[in-house]
């Protein structure tokens, strides 16, 4: 069932006003929280007004929110890995273990969308990849692009210091692609860059959550993460997970991968160098060698003067 409302969302993604892309891209990234949701609450959630909600879910087909639930209820994963935070349940794990749960399922699920080989596919094909992210999500892109290098050629972080992202716009082709990452508050960089390069043509994958309804209009290789409320802060593991899996899957989809890592770590060698711990007999034989110095000296200390 769950998969039948996703894919009456997505199919029918084009003719929802912002107002409803807003309430399908809440519901495609938090079906397992719907159980616990009245209108109001979706409403609120999405900034949009009650009615609204109603009106969108009686045009997919449905009499209001309390049909939907009917329909998603039973033998679906969320009872397993859901504990509503009123429950009291005393037993269950800690709301923070439990989202971070939610977060790694959600994140190894969108391996199971129909975008995950599109998405790889432009990843692998790209003559260059050039990942940009924003704001305490900075460091994410920087990691991502970091990580891809070991496997896929020509790729880089673009910091925008230049003032106009010139090495992204202006240096990418149709063959290119651009991976932008940001999750709310989104940076007035991350909407800027993204519709640019939508205009220019370039291949586009933005990686954000639930709450960017505009992401699909600009392209349609997007994954998205659901918003955790109950948190103060990102659930950034969930993200970390689907760094891993991208370049895990580009890394299968490529081969040779040892050999690129190979003469990395050979060049970070000659470069930079490595600190080895040395062998074990090495410092066994160190270890007499000094507890022998030191035997010695204590005698000389303590050998009675002529």
């Amino acid at each position: 069932m769950t998969k039948d409302i996703k894919k009456k969302l997505k199919s029918r993604w084009e003719t929802f006003t912002t107002a409803e892309q807003k309430i399908a891209s809440h519901l495609l990234q938090n079906i397992d929280s719907i159980p616990f949701e009245t209108a109001a609450s979706l409403g609120k959630r999405v900034d949009v007004s009650p009615m609204t909600v109603g009106r969108f879910l009686r045009n997919l087909g449905y009499e209001g929110l309390a049909e939907l639930k009917d329909e998603l209820r039973g033998g679906t994963s969320w009872m397993q890995l859901y504990s509503h935070p009123g429950s009291g349940n005393v037993a269950s794990p800690s709301e923070a273990l439990q989202s971070e749960i939610r977060g790694l399922n959600a994140a190894h699920a969108l391996t199971q969308t129909h975008e995950w080989p599109s998405i790889v596919n432009l990843l692998v094909t790209a003559d260059r990849v050039s990942v940009a992210s924003f704001h305490h999500g900075r460091f994410l892109g920087i990691g991502f692009a970091s990580l891809l290098q070991h496997v896929k050629p020509r790729t880089s972080f673009a910091d925008g210091l230049d003032g106009a992202y010139a090495d992204v716009l202006l240096d990418s082709t149709e063959k290119s692609c651009v991976v932008l990452i940001d999750f709310r508050r989104y940076s007035r960089h991350f909407r800027l860059l993204a519709e640019e390069v939508a205009r220019r043509g370039i291949p586009l994958l933005i990686i954000t959550d639930a709450q960017c309804y505009w992401a699909r209009q600009l392209t349609d290789n997007v994954l998205m993460l659901p918003i955790d409320d109950h948190r103060a802060w990102h659930n950034f593991s969930a993200a970390s997970s689907v760094f891993s899996l991208l370049i895990g899957a580009v890394s299968n989809e490529m081969g040779g991968r040892f050999e690129r890592i190979g003469e990395i770590t050979q060049l970070r060698q000659k470069f930079v160098g490595y600190v080895e711990a040395p062998a074990a007999d090495d410092r066994k034989s160190k270890d007499s060698v000094k507890a022998k110095g030191g035997h010695k000296s204590r005698e000389r200390r303590s050998s009675p003067k002529p």
